[in-house]
């Protein structure tokens, strides 16, 4: 038995491999790139290459009509596809539709990647409050657009973008066409300008059925905060137990908002802020979370997300609570801590504070450390946070106190 899966590289894949391979299932995997391909053959083949059964690079110019026919003729049997991130999954999309894989069509897939079109989409059919968005072409499409909006901020982003990278709030006119400038150069589509949305951000991870049935995995809040002139950094991400009230707002309001989008049979990851009046959609992917939550989801529960992922991937099965363990993910406070980094250190010489973090009660792991000879970025996004420590205790003091040891101790020379 074989499934298709798109770019086999990184953690996420080796979580959900292995479990199939126990299951008898093989990959039949296609890489998106080639920096995809050299990835697998120079890292990941020798940690998951036992669980592939063929290879196929994709075409960079598109036209996959070519490379779908070439996978028929030898895997004429695949059980479904497995596009596990923001950077595969309009490929996994486009060919589960030519090997007819029953997955979601590339048009549910194009509409939920490009933001613009998405929360349009879901404006015209109405029932879930989404926030006033446009695209713009020149500076006075971006003028009237915040004129007729009448506060600020405002937020500019790339209408393809994916976590908060060229994410700006800028709160001035030259400020605003400077933002949208910086974008269109991104490279990451259109230039979308959207009305800001304050109160708690909030990220809803899941699973969606067959039927468009979402059951919500985990909740956890964003703690943002400024420093060294860049607004809105990450700084702490919380857990939110299942009993507390905005849970339950969020879950259904996650679950109004997949409905409407037509999405099954899939993960998914979505941004929501929640005000006075409600939840409101910041984005949404049909894909597993970054930053390793769904692992921590997993810790939380005793049982693996991606596991349960991976089975609704390639099956058409029913989604129930009982397929996670709620009791055991309250039982606990879990926190991340984001390092800020306010300076460039082109050279680590020295990271100071490892083993005192280690040592600590609610200690769970690192999910970023630079090593000793990379370079420290100054932190502007998630990407470049100088670290990421991962607290799970049962007591929230206990974690409230190790988190001011990381921020004391955890340093780079």
């Amino acid at each position: 038995m074989a499934y298709l899966m798109i770019d086999p590289c990184g953690q996420y894949p080796a979580h959900l491999m292995p479990f199939l391979a126990r299951l008898g299932k093989g990959a039949v995997s296609v890489f998106s790139t080639d920096t995809r391909f050299l990835l697998w053959r120079d890292k990941w083949s020798k940690l998951l290459g036992r669980h592939v059964l063929d290879t196929y690079l994709a075409p960079q110019r598109g036209g996959f009509a070519g490379l779908a026919a070439q996978i028929k003729r030898r895997w004429p049997a695949l059980e479904g596809v497995i596009p596990w991130d923001e950077q595969s999954i309009l490929l996994g999309a486009e060919l589960g539709e030519r090997l007819g894989l029953d997955w979601n069509p590339l048009r549910v897939i194009e509409r939920c990647r490009d933001k613009a079109v998405m929360k349009a989409w879901l404006r015209e059919r109405g029932g879930v409050r989404i926030n006033a968005a446009t695209v713009v072409n020149d500076a006075h499409e971006a003028l009237v657009f915040q004129r007729e909006l009448g506060r600020w901020p405002i937020v500019v982003k790339p209408t393809e973008g994916s976590g908060s990278e060229n994410v700006f709030f800028p709160r001035g006119e030259g400020e605003l066409l400077n933002d949208c400038q910086i974008v269109l150069e991104s490279g990451a589509g259109e230039v979308l300008l959207e009305e800001y949305v304050s109160g708690k951000e909030l990220a809803v991870n899941g699973i969606v059925d067959e039927r468009s049935n979402l059951l919500v995995t985990d909740v956890w809040y964003y703690d943002r905060r400024s420093s060294h002139g860049v607004p809105n950094l990450y700084y702490l991400t919380h857990k939110v137990s299942s009993h507390e009230p905005i849970f339950a707002e969020v879950a259904r309001y996650a679950a109004d908002v997949v409905e409407r989008l037509e999405l099954r049979r899939a993960p998914i990851h979505m941004e929501v802020k929640v005000d006075a009046l409600g939840p409101c959609l910041i984005e949404v992917g049909a894909r597993l979370a970054g930053g390793n939550l769904p692992l921590l989801g997993s810790r939380l529960h005793g049982r693996s997300l991606f596991e349960l992922a991976a089975c609704h991937y390639l099956a058409d099965l029913p989604l129930s609570g009982s397929d996670l363990d709620f009791e055991k993910y309250d039982r606990n406070t879990a926190l991340l801590v984001h390092g800020v980094q306010p300076f460039e250190i082109r050279h680590i010489r020295a990271v100071h504070g490892v083993e005192q973090v280690e040592s600590l009660p609610s200690f769970e792991g690192f999910g970023v450390l630079r090593p000793v000879g990379t370079r420290a970025p100054i932190s502007r996004d998630l990407d470049s946070q100088a670290y990421e420590v991962y607290l799970i205790h049962p007591d929230p003091a206990q974690v409230a106190r190790d988190a001011e040891v990381v921020r004391r101790v955890l340093r780079y020379e």
